[in-house]
């Protein structure tokens, strides 16, 4: 009769162990967004877990998940929309878009002093045909084949509208999937050119610019102009960091916190370390710092969500 009762007992152990284990695990939170912002958001909280291993969380980078699916989203520029009505976003960095072309283009000799905004817009954008100094008969000063992502991907949506274009509007070729693939795109294509993220653009070990791609000549000071011929990455984020080139957008990124968890005292603190502690990490990773009065607007919100006496 023992031996039966021990055995019951022992069966029971097993079926529910694994229950027990899972119910005393740490509560896993998804975070998704582009591909591109994943390393950093990944460096983050590996470091974050090294200073704080007794974290009840498990904070994890996913893929392709749609919104419902994840906790906190990463996103860049403004919110907008009544899905984001009560939601709140913590910027953390942010990153730039540079104009790459193959380093055979043509181009690259045709731009002399550089190209102006205006000549980068003509480059990316159909003509509005609407609009008041549209011109059937003028000829286009420069010529390439331009290469995008769809439009409703953040950089298409970023690059747009810093140009006060229309993402439809993007001229040349739709390339499908992760922005990487336009730099495979103009490696292949001598006559390519296009946007693309400074992590992306650049070998993040050597800290140069990846093969067969050069920076479009830009109309900018002597001295940016040297920083961005040295096609050194440390050295224009620093530069970016300090000062605006018209022809470079630049734009914030941060943490979409839904309002379910905007009390969470636990990925308030995440992100305030982020804000502070983190943020060492950009640069070696391809992004430049927070602005310090967006970092101080960041830090501020949080506190105000948070439950920790003052």
């Amino acid at each position: 009769m023992n031996y039966l009762l021990s055995k019951t007992i022992f069966t029971i152990i097993l079926i529910f162990f694994p229950a027990i284990l899972f119910a005393q695990g740490k509560t896993e939170v998804l975070i998704d967004g582009a591909k591109f912002f994943h390393p950093i958001v990944e460096k983050w909280v590996s470091e974050y877990k090294k200073e704080n291993p007794d974290i009840k969380i498990e904070l994890k980078t996913v893929q392709n998940k749609i919104a419902s699916q994840t906790d906190l989203q990463i996103r860049s520029g403004q919110l907008s929309g009544e899905a984001d009505a009560n939601n709140k976003i913590v910027y953390v960095g942010r990153y730039a878009l540079i104009p790459l072309a193959n380093v055979n283009n043509p181009l690259l000799e045709k731009a002399g002093k550089g190209l102006k905004k205006k000549d980068i817009t003509n480059l990316l954008f159909e003509k509005d045909i609407l609009a008041e100094d549209y011109d059937a008969d003028e000829k286009e000063k420069y010529t390439a084949t331009v290469y995008s992502r769809g439009d409703k991907t953040p950089v298409t949506a970023v690059l747009a509208g810093y140009f006060d274009q229309s993402p439809d509007r993007i001229r040349g070729k739709k390339i499908i999937g992760d922005e990487i693939y336009l730099l495979n795109a103009i490696q292949k294509d001598e006559t390519g050119i296009t946007f693309n993220t400074l992590n992306y653009a650049f070998d993040l070990k050597s800290r140069q610019l990846k093969a067969n791609l050069s920076i479009l000549p830009l109309n900018v000071k002597s001295g940016q102009k040297e920083v961005l011929d040295s096609h050194d990455i440390d050295k224009l984020i620093a530069l970016l960091e300090e000062s605006k080139i018209e022809t470079i957008p630049v734009e914030n990124f941060g943490l979409l916190v839904p309002k379910k968890y905007s009390n969470n005292n636990e990925i308030l603190d995440f992100l305030e370390w982020v804000l502070s502690d983190g943020q060492k990490y950009n640069r070696e990773y391809g992004f430049l710092s927070l602005d310090d009065n967006v970092r101080a607007q960041s830090k501020k919100q949080l506190a105000l969500n948070s439950y920790k006496p003052e």
